[in-house]
C-alpha cells in the first residue's frame, strides 16, 4: 500500500510539472531581412507579426550564421556553426547538417515528454535515414529536406523534395508551400493534447528564392515597386497570414496563454530582394546585415514585465538549446557527443536576460564564422569589437527601401587583410574600420580567429554529387529526393588501456581505418636547423593515411616515453620522433625528426590525445578536408580543442 501511495504521489508530481511546462512555437522565416517586416520598416504589410512583436520583447542583438543550413544546424545542435556545420549541402551530396552523434534539441525536450513537430524547411542533413527529423527526436515532420526548391511543385534538380515522417509526401506536392505548411501546423495544434507540452518548429520556405507568391499578395502593394522587392514583400505578407492563422489556432485550442513564441530569420536578407537597413551587407556577408537577424519573443508564457520591451544583450541562435533546457529543467550536456569525441555544446542559458531578471548577456564573445565556410572569411565578436578577415563580399551600405532598380551590385567587396575592426557599441552599422588605430586589438583577435580555425569541426560530408542519390530518387522514391546512404555508425570511444610496448597503431576515431603515419620528407635547412633544442633532420610529415608499416609506433622508455616510428628507426638506424616542426604555434606541422633531445610527443590514452610537451598545452591534431579523409596532415592545436581528442591505439 505504501509503495502504491508513493507511486501515486510521484505520478501526480510529474503530471503537475508537465502541466506547467510551456508550449514552444518557433517561427523561423527563411532569408528574412532585418527591415522586411512592418516592425522595422514602413513598407512591409505584416500586421500579425507586428502585433506579436508589440506584445512581446524584441531581441535587438540576435545573431545567426550568414546563410541557411549552418544557422539551423546551430539551433538544433546547440553548437556554434564552426563546431557543427558551415556548409550548405545540396540534396544529392552526402553528409553535412548535424552530426548523427550529436544530441538534438528535440531529444532533450523528449526527456520532458514534449511532443515535437517539424514543419517546412529542414536543411540539417538528409543523405541517410538517421538524418531524418523523426530519427532526431521529432514525433512528426512534413517539409523539404534540402535548402530550396520551387514553391509550387516542390522540385529541385529535377525531382520533388517533400518528405513526411519516414517516406516521400506523395500527393502533397503541387500546392504553394506556405499554404501546405500553414495547414499542417494548424492540424497539429488542433489535434494536440493540451496536457502534454508541445514544440512546433515552423520553418517557413519564404522568402527564399525563387521569388514566387500568389498574385493576390503582390496586389496588396504599389505595382511601381522594383519587381524583386515587390515579390519579396508579397512573400512576407503570405508568411504574415500564416502566422496569424497559427496564432489564432493556438488561442482557439486554449494553448496560447501557456505558449512561448519565438520569431526570427535564419540570416540576413539576400542582396537581390531582401532589406537589412540600417545594417551593412546582406546574406552571405559577415557584416551585421548578414548575421544580425530580426527576432522577438512573445506569447502568453512570456512574463508580463517583458511586454513591449527591447532586449539589448547579445544572443545567438545557438543559445535556444540551453535556454529551452533550463526552462524545462533538463541538463543540456551532450553525453552522446562526448562519447563520440565531438565538440560539446556552445549554447548559453539566456532565460534570466529574457525574463528581465538581469539585463546583461552571458555571451560576451563568439565565433561568427571561420574560413572553412564557402567564402574563406573569418569573423570574431568579442566585447564591443568585431574582427573580420578575408575578402568581405556584399559590403554595401543600404538605404531605407531597397533593393531598387538603381542597384548595380558593383564594387561591393572589401579586402580585410590582415583584418578589419569595428566597434559595435559606437558604430553598430560598421561604417568605420578602426583596425589601424588599434593594432594590438587586431593582433589579439587575429589570434582568436586562428584558434577558432584550428578548433573547427565540420560534420563530415562532400560537395561532390553522389550518383546514388539520383538513382534512389528515380527508383525507390518514384521521383522524390530522399536518403540513400546507410546509417552512420557511432564513433568508437577511446580505449582506456595505454599503448602496448613493441609497436602499435594510432588510429583515428572518426575513421578507424586511418592511422597516424609518415610521408618521407627532406632535411630541415631552416635557420634553426643547427639548434639541437628545436631543429634537426626532418624524416617525414605526419598525416592520417592507410595503416601500413610506416604507421607502426613505439615508446622510447629512456626518453620520457616519447613516440618514435618503428619503420624509420629500422631504416635510419636511429630513432625518429614525432614532434612539432620547429615552432610551437597553432597549425605548425607535426613531423618526425631524428633528434635525441627528449622533446618528442607522447600518447595519452585517457584523453585520446598526442601531446607535445615541449610546446606546453599543445597536441597533434588532424586538419581535415571533410569528404576526403585521405592525406589529412597533423598540426599543432591546443589540447583542450575537441578535435585534439581524436585517437586510440591498437596492437594491430
Amino acid at each position: 500500500l505504501l509503495l502504491l501511495l508513493l507511486f501515486v504521489i510521484a505520478s501526480a508530481a510529474a503530471n503537475e510539472r508537465q502541466s506547467k511546462l510551456p508550449h514552444i512555437v518557433y517561427f523561423l522565416v527563411d532569408d528574412l531581412g532585418y527591415s522586411n517586416i512592418g516592425l522595422t520598416n514602413d513598407e512591409p504589410l505584416t500586421p500579425n507579426i507586428d502585433n506579436l512583436a508589440h506584445e512581446g520583447a524584441v531581441l535587438k542583438s540576435f545573431y545567426t550564421y550568414k546563410y541557411c543550413s549552418p544557422s539551423r544546424s546551430s539551433f538544433l545542435s546547440g553548437r556554434l556553426p564552426y563546431h557543427v556545420n558551415e556548409i550548405n549541402f545540396p540534396p544529392n551530396c552526402p553528409g553535412g547538417g548535424v552530426d548523427p552523434n550529436m544530441t538534438m534539441l528535440t531529444e532533450v525536450l523528449k526527456r520532458a515528454n514534449y511532443s515535437s513537430h517539424q514543419v517546412g524547411k529542414w536543411h540539417a542533413g538528409m543523405s541517410s535515414v538517421d538524418h531524418l527529423p523523426v530519427n532526431r527526436g521529432f514525433d512528426s515532420s512534413l517539409g523539404y529536406l534540402s535548402g530550396s526548391e520551387d514553391h509550387y511543385n516542390q522540385k529541385r534538380l529535377g525531382h520533388v523534395d517533400l518528405w513526411m515522417d519516414r517516406q516521400p509526401a506523395y500527393g502533397l506536392n503541387g500546392t504553394y508551400g506556405t499554404f501546405t505548411y500553414n495547414e499542417r501546423a494548424i492540424g497539429i495544434i488542433e489535434q494536440h493534447d493540451p496536457s502534454q507540452p508541445l514544440f512546433l518548429y515552423m520553418a517557413f520556405q519564404n522568402i527564399h528564392v525563387p521569388l514566387q507568391v500568389p498574385q493576390n499578395y503582390i496586389d496588396r502593394y504599389n505595382s511601381s515597386i522594383f519587381e524583386p522587392r515587390l515579390r519579396c514583400l508579397g512573400m512576407v505578407a503570405a508568411v504574415d497570414d500564416a502566422i496569424g492563422n497559427i496564432t489564432a489556432a493556438l488561442k482557439a485550442a486554449n494553448l496560447y496563454d501557456n505558449t512561448l513564441i519565438i520569431f526570427s530569420s535564419d540570416n540576413g536578407g539576400p542582396r537581390d530582394h531582401g532589406n537589412n537597413f540600417p545594417f551593412r551587407g546582406s546574406k552571405d556577408s559577415l557584416f551585421e546585415g548578414g548575421v544580425r537577424a530580426i527576432a522577438f519573443i512573445s506569447g502568453g508564457f512570456l512574463p508580463k514585465n517583458m511586454v513591449g520591451r527591447s532586449v539589448t544583450g547579445r544572443m545567438h541562435i545557438v543559445d535556444w538549446y540551453a535556454t529551452f533546457a533550463h526552462i524545462i529543467g533538463e541538463d543540456p550536456t551532450d553525453h552522446k557527443a562526448q562519447e563520440a569525441n565531438l565538440p560539446p555544446i556552445d549554447s548559453l542559458n539566456m532565460w534570466p536576460m529574457l525574463t528581465g531578471e538581469n539585463s546583461t548577456s552571458p555571451r560576451n564573445s563568439f565565433v561568427v564564422a571561420t574560413s572553412y565556410g564557402d567564402q574563406n572569411t573569418t569573423g570574431i565578436i568579442s566585447g564591443p569589437y568585431k574582427f573580420l578577415r578575408g575578402v568581405q563580399t556584399f559590403s554595401y551600405i543600404p538605404g531605407v527601401h531597397m533593393p531598387n532598380s538603381s542597384d548595380t551590385w558593383k564594387h561591393q567587396n572589401i579586402s580585410c587583410f590582415p583584418g578589419c575592426l569595428f566597434n559595435l557599441e559606437t558604430d553598430p552599422y560598421e561604417h568605420e574600420d578602426i583596425a589601424s588605430q588599434y593594432p594590438s586589438i587586431v593582433s589579439a583577435m587575429a589570434a582568436m580567429a586562428d584558434e577558432a580555425i584550428a578548433d573547427h569541426y565540420q560534420t563530415p560530408g562532400s560537395l561532390k554529387a553522389d550518383p546514388a542519390a539520383k538513382v534512389a530518387a528515380m527508383g525507390e522514391y518514384n521521383g522524390f529526393w530522399g536518403p540513400w546512404l546507410p546509417d552512420i555508425p557511432p564513433s568508437p570511444p577511446a580505449p582506456p588501456s595505454p599503448p602496448p610496448l613493441g609497436g602499435f597503431f594510432i588510429r583515428y576515431k572518426r575513421d578507424p581505418s586511418l592511422c597516424v603515419t609518415v610521408a618521407l620528407g627532406e632535411k630541415d635547412e631552416g635557420e634553426d636547423a643547427d639548434d639541437g633544442a628545436i631543429g634537426g633532420e626532418v624524416s617525414g610529415q605526419a598525416y592520417l593515411g592507410q595503416c601500413d608499416e610506416y604507421s607502426k609506433w613505439d615508446i622510447d622508455t629512456e626518453h620520457n616515453s616519447t613516440l618514435f616510428n618503428v619503420a624509420l628507426a629500422k631504416e635510419k638506424k636511429e630513432k625518429s620522433y614525432l614532434r612539432q616542426n620547429v615552432d610551437c604555434f597553432i597549425r605548425t606541422d607535426v613531423v618526425t625528426m631524428v633528434n635525441e633531445n627528449n622533446i618528442g610527443a607522447t600518447f595519452q590514452a585517457s584523453t585520446g590525445t598526442i601531446n607535445v610537451p615541449y610546446c606546453g598545452n599543445m597536441c597533434a591534431t588532424p586538419t581535415t578536408t571533410w569528404g576526403n579523409l585521405q592525406n589529412i596532415t597533423l598540426v599543432l592545436n591546443t589540447c583542450t580543442a575537441p578535435s585534439a581528442r581524436a585517437f586510440f591505439v591498437t596492437a594491430e
